[in-house]
This record gives C-alpha cells, sequence and structure tokens, in this order.
C-alpha cells in the first residue's frame, strides 16, 4: 500500500492507467476470477451479525478471492430483506483499507442519487489513496423506493440525477478547477482534493440503472450484472462486447456476474436453484464456473447470505479446491 508520506494529493503526474491495482487485481486477460461480496456470513432475515467480519475478508484475501465488494444500503427497509454489511459505506472501506494488502476493494454499489456526488468523489478519491490504488466504484441508481423521500429525492428522478451525479465525479476527480454548473451544484475557483491515483477512478455500472446500454457502454469502466440463465448471459456479453471491445482488444471493459452461492459439505451434491443463485456441491460448481468463464463472466461475484455452512469453511475450501482454477488477476486494463 502506499503510505500516507508518501500520497501526491494532487496527483500532478498519475501512475499509468495500465498499472492500477485495483483492476490489475481484480481481472486477469484470458480467464474469470472470483470475488466476494461482504458480508460474508449466511443469515436470515435483512440484519447479518457482522461477527468477525474483518478477519473473514482476510481470510478471504489470503485464501486468494480477488475482491471483495462493500455494499450501499443506507436505511433498513424490513421487507426488502438485506441490508447489506451495515456499516457505512466509506467509512468501512477505510477501516479495511488499513486491515488488508492486495485484494480489490469494490462497492456494490453506491446509491449516486442519495448522495451529493462532490462528497462521493471526495470519498471515493481518498479511498484510492488509502487503499494504495485498490478501489474499484461500482455505481447504482438505488433500488429500494422507501429511501428516496428520507433524502428528500423524488424517487422517479433516479436516472437522470444518477447521469448527472456521475458526470459531476468525472469532472471533478479527472480535471483541475474544473468550472461545473449543475443543478446540484456551481463550482468557480475551487477543486476537489485528493485527485485519483491512476488519474482517474474506475467506474462499474450496476444493472441497467434505468439508462441505454450504449450510455452505459460509453461512461462506464465494466458492468455489474446479476445472474440469468446460461443462454441468456451469453446474450447478454455478446452485446456487452459489441458496445464496448473484445478481450484483449483497446477500450476493453469487464463483465461481473452477482451470484449467490450455498456449498454444500457433499462435494457431489446436484445443483438446486436459490434466489438469483445455487446451492451444490463443489464439483458441480465447478462445472457452472468454467461454464460462465467459457461465455466470458470476467469476474463471479459471490453473496453468501444464503450459505448454511459456516462462510470461513466455505472459503477454506474454495482456497484449496477451487480457486486454484480462478486466481486473482494480472488484467492490464486499456485506456478507455
Amino acid at each position: 500500500m502506499i503510505e500516507t508520506t508518501t500520497i501526491d494529493v494532487q496527483v500532478k503526474n498519475p501512475l499509468p492507467w495500465a498499472d492500477h491495482p485495483g483492476l490489475s487485481g481484480a481481472y486477469r486477460a484470458n480467464g474469470m476470477t472470483i470475488g466476494v461480496i461482504s458480508p460474508l456470513e449466511g443469515f436470515d432475515g435483512p440484519v447479518p451479525g457482522m461477527d468477525n467480519h474483518v478477519g473473514l475478508i482476510q481470510q478471504a484475501e489470503r485464501a486468494g478471492f480477488s475482491t471483495v465488494w462493500v455494499r450501499d444500503v443506507p436505511l433498513l427497509d424490513p421487507s426488502f430483506g438485506d441490508t447489506g454489511q451495515v456499516f457505512d459505506t466509506w467509512s468501512y472501506l477505510g477501516y479495511l483499507a488499513a486491515k488488508t494488502e492486495t485484494i480489490s476493494l469494490g462497492t456494490s454499489s453506491v446509491v449516486l442519487p442519495l448522495r451529493h456526488p462532490l462528497d462521493t468523489a471526495k470519498a471515493a478519491s481518498s479511498i484510492d489513496h488509502l487503499s494504495g490504488g485498490r478501489l474499484l466504484l461500482g455505481v447504482a441508481t438505488g433500488d429500494r423506493a422507501v429511501e428516496f423521500p428520507a433524502y428528500g429525492v423524488e424517487h422517479e428522478s433516479r436516472g437522470e440525477r444518477f447521469r448527472e451525479s456521475l458526470s459531476v465525479i468525472r469532472q471533478v476527480t479527472e480535471n483541475r478547477f474544473p468550472n461545473l454548473d449543475s443543478s446540484l451544484g456551481t463550482m468557480r475557483g475551487t477543486d476537489l482534493l485528493p485527485k485519483p491515483t491512476h488519474g482517474r477512478l474506475p467506474v462499474f455500472m450496476t444493472g441497467r440503472g434505468r439508462q441505454e446500454l450504449e450510455w452505459i457502454a460509453a461512461n462506464a469502466d465494466g458492468w455489474l450484472f446479476y445472474t440469468l440463465p446460461l443462454d441468456q448471459q451469453d446474450l447478454n456479453i455478446q452485446l456487452w462486447r459489441r458496445l464496448s471491445a473484445q478481450r484483449g482488444e483497446a477500450g476493453y471493459k469487464p463483465f461481473n456476474q452477482a451470484t449467490y452461492i450455498d456449498l454444500s459439505e457433499n462435494p457431489n451434491a446436484m445443483p438446486r436453484a436459490i434466489h438469483q443463485g445455487l446451492s451444490l456441491g463443489r464439483e458441480p460448481l465447478l462445472q457452472y464456473l468454467k461454464a460462465w468463464e467459457k461465455i466470458g463472466v470476467d469476474q463471479l461475484m459471490i453473496n453468501f447470505k444464503h450459505s448454511r455452512r459456516p462462510v470461513a469453511d466455505v472459503m477454506a475450501e474454495f482456497g484449496e479446491h477451487i480457486l486454484p482454477h480462478f486466481p486473482a488477476g494480472n488484467h492490464v486494463a486499456e485506456g478507455r
């Protein structure tokens, strides 16, 4: 990690984008990696226990998972069924940056319409520095309508507000003393610090977010999507590749799939469908993983909420039997 004594908050000479630690650790040029979504525990109801949460993330790092993705759920909606990892996203990532060394740190995903973009930009750039450039900024429009009135934001405005917020974040992190005019504020003669270590922040769109896919391909550095049947996901990825670029080409942008996994103690347990995922043994799971890799999934993001086993045991099994087939990456990112 970059020591605080060496941090250049103005970043007059950004580090090469091709050497971005967050991207290079999260992806491989010729294969799929596996990440985890916090909290790393199985639990009933909407609220996790968060027991030994940092120790579990450190175990994931040692085991060889490429990325830990931190949810952003501002308010508890009991009817929704999952309040994520409970803590404030940026406070939590600052803590994790100090407690980890190599694992990429992603947001999955920051709800831009509920945040002022200047605050999001400053927090993201700060974590980028404090983690040594390991941050991947996943962004979303928000999927819980109950949160919007609490923030004084119209739910129906979320698509437009998302686009405007992302534009502000790009302008203030990628330019010096930008002249900014938007419905969210005006900037003249002032600047936002720190600037990202590598000149800009890697931005990953979650789902469609009320946007056209062409817009997403043009404005995001990658796409986080949900689990679909294999043939449908294959078509989805093919479309994404046509709008961005193929592996190995300039402008290539990763595709991630989020999937719930309940790994059985029986390594040969046959697959059973669960919400947005599978309950199964590791041998059939390996076949699914290879199939997802074959259609072009760049990273599988595993959510353990429905795990019936202690997740520490599950991750140990992954580390011994599965991750050697899908190691953390050394993907060289291309310029956008």
